[in-house]
């Protein structure tokens, strides 16, 4: 079961901290597309430090319904696979769709205009994975493997 981030009540947030070779993200939100958008910015925070507003282009994101910690994996595999393919993902728009999935979009920007800080991200491992709701919020907990 995922950790319960403490938080004023409401708010969203998001951590990095290191694991072994590989680094741990931790994300909390009042609601489950606020907590996946905080683990998204916490991904990209791995690696990337955007510069000033920068041309951006749109690239949709949709996740079928599924369990909590596999929309989570996704999401998180689909940021990587456009890092590696497009640009660097600096902001994420995401709701829950009527039948249980995720769909929105993320302004992805050239690599050129971020500064690297890190390695990108190689994959999301299950191991010591969660994503649960806690009196009314929901936080999660990743390992990534960089």
């Amino acid at each position: 079961m995922a950790q319960q981030v403490p938080s004023a009540r409401g708010a969203a947030g998001h951590r990095v901290g290191p694991h072994t070779a590989d680094c741990v993200i931790e994300a909390w939100g009042p609601d489950r597309p606020a907590c996946l958008t905080e683990a998204l910015l916490a991904l990209v925070e791995v690696f990337a430090v955007p510069e000033a507003e920068a041309p951006v282009r749109v690239v949709p994101l949709w996740v079928e319904p599924a369990s909590v910690v596999d929309i989570l994996v996704s999401l998180l595999e689909d940021a990587i696979y456009v890092t590696d393919v497009i640009g660097v993902p600096v902001r994420f728009h995401l709701v829950d769709t009527d039948n249980g999935g995720v769909c929105g979009y993320m302004e992805v920007v050239d690599p050129s205009q971020v500064d690297q800080v890190g390695p990108i991200p190689k994959g999301v491992s299950y191991h010591d994975i969660d994503m649960a709701e806690h009196d009314g919020e929901w936080s999660c907990r990743a390992v990534i493997d960089v």
